[in-house]
């Protein structure tokens, strides 16, 4: 919906008006206190006020005055201009009178039949400002041909009567009207609320002819009438002044927060959405990432066969952890070789290490003669003498028994010297660590 009242009215509240004679106490009160509200959107705030004031009042609006008048006789003087024609289409007559019938009752879906777009926003706002209107009055339509054959400008006249006033409000409001499937429609695009919001591209054209019908002379004197009666009303009536001093700016003003709060809302949700999605999508690339790159080591992995029983590590290096074993025979994937040692997929997915010297690209005939032995040792250890002093070769760890799956005491660095207590031939050897007793793999201390 576009002017409620007048496009040509001022109110003659306590708000302030700016250099083009609009009012600023409620936008001013909106730009401190509200978020995410653009000036478009203030202006609707106070579209019910009859912004656009061309008329005077005292020594502020003396200069305006000035300005208007000389305007009018620019024009008048420079070119003959298409006169209004009054109530000559009765299609569009019709199309008004619905309109505002439907406006009166706060009936959005009806609306949107006759008048294309109506925003979200639109519809919250005719919601809001309907509550206190009773009906429409006198409806009357002066029409100019629009920019194509079948397209008109229509400066609608209209008297509102508020639910808690007697007198009427006299208003003005201009639409811009085309025909689709052979019908009449109001293209909502030019209306007064999509204008100040700036939702929607415009044709520039239709604009431009808009903005020139606002200054043709005749217009100017229907606004300046339409005025007067509108002063009138608003001295003559108290519940009216009232109504559009006090409720309608206090109840734009609540509609302005609270869609000022569902914006703020709807982007913080837009955000949070668009985080989880980059998320997602990032996600989405690291998995297709290693499920690419896994798939390009298998393409190039080999099938090898272990030669003996032998410990499958976590990492590559016979201190690691052993996470499984591989028996004599078993076959399993090669996905990369280093270092002497192969990092396998033994378990459908599962990846480990083992000495590659324990593997081999073709299937062993026999398994060794020790085949239960701990293969990642490369002989069967010695013995060593009771009391020797040893110097770690590299970094073991002091378990609190025999066997690998013992718990761990602590680890011996490389360079560091331990006594041995005794040898035992399971291939463990007792040591002591500084004040500590434990067992180390006797193959690690030869």
């Amino acid at each position: 919906m576009g002017s409620q009242t007048n496009d040509s009215n001022k109110n003659n509240s306590n708000m302030n008006t700016d250099n083009n004679g609009n009012p600023t106490g409620i936008m001013e009160f909106c730009k401190k206190h509200f978020y995410h509200i653009t000036s478009a959107a203030l202006f609707i705030i106070l579209i019910f006020v009859l912004v656009k004031y061309t008329g005077n009042t005292d020594g502020a609006d003396g200069k305006k005055e000035t300005e208007t008048q000389e305007t009018q006789a620019v024009l008048e003087s420079t070119e003959t201009v298409e006169e209004y024609q009054k109530d000559a289409y009765p299609e569009i007559n019709k199309l008004i009178g619905k309109y505002y019938k439907a406006f009166a009752k706060g009936n959005t879906d009806k609306l949107a039949t006759l008048a294309d777009p109506i925003s979200e926003a639109e519809k919250s706002y005719i919601a809001e400002f309907s509550q206190y209107v009773e009906e429409y009055r006198n409806i009357a339509c002066y029409t100019k041909k629009g920019i194509s054959e079948d397209s008109f400008i229509v400066s609608a006249y209209m008297e509102i009567k508020f639910k808690e006033a007697d007198t009427v409000a006299p208003g003005l409001e201009t639409f811009y009207i085309e025909k689709k499937d052979g019908a009449y429609y109001i293209n909502n695009l030019y209306g007064m609320f999509n204008s100040e919001m700036e939702e929607y591209d415009v044709d520039a054209d239709i604009a431009a002819l808009l903005s020139e019908f606002s200054q043709q002379p005749d217009v100017v004197k229907l606004q300046t009438e339409v005025q007067q009666k509108y002063e009138e009303a608003f001295a003559a009536d108290e519940n009216l002044k009232n109504i559009v001093e006090t409720k309608l700016p206090d109840s734009i003003t609540l509609w302005a927060y609270g869609q000022a709060e569902a914006a703020k809302k709807a982007e913080e949700e837009k955000l949070a959405a668009e985080e989880a999605a980059k998320k997602a999508a990032e996600e989405e690339a690291k998995k297709k990432e290693e499920e690419e790159k896994k798939a390009a080591e298998l393409a190039s992995a080999v099938v090898v066969y272990a030669t003996d029983k032998v410990n499958v590590r976590a990492e590559a290096n016979e201190t690691s952890e052993i996470i499984g074993k591989l028996e004599f025979g078993s076959q399993t994937t090669r996905l990369e070789e280093k270092d002497g040692w192969s990092r396998v997929d033994y378990n459908g997915g599962q990846q480990g290490y083992v000495k590659s010297e324990f593997l081999s690209l073709e299937v062993p005939q026999a398994p060794p003669e020790n085949a239960d032995a701990d293969a990642q040792q490369e002989a069967p250890a010695k013995s060593l003498a009771e009391g020797s002093v040893i110097t770690a070769k590299e970094s073991v760890i002091l378990r609190k028994s025999m066997g690998e799956d013992s718990e761990k005491i602590a680890t011996v660095f490389a360079g560091e010297k331990i006594t041995v207590i005794m040898s035992y031939a399971e291939g463990w050897t007792k040591v002591s660590y500084g004040e500590k007793t434990g067992f180390i793999k006797t193959a690690l201390l030869q």
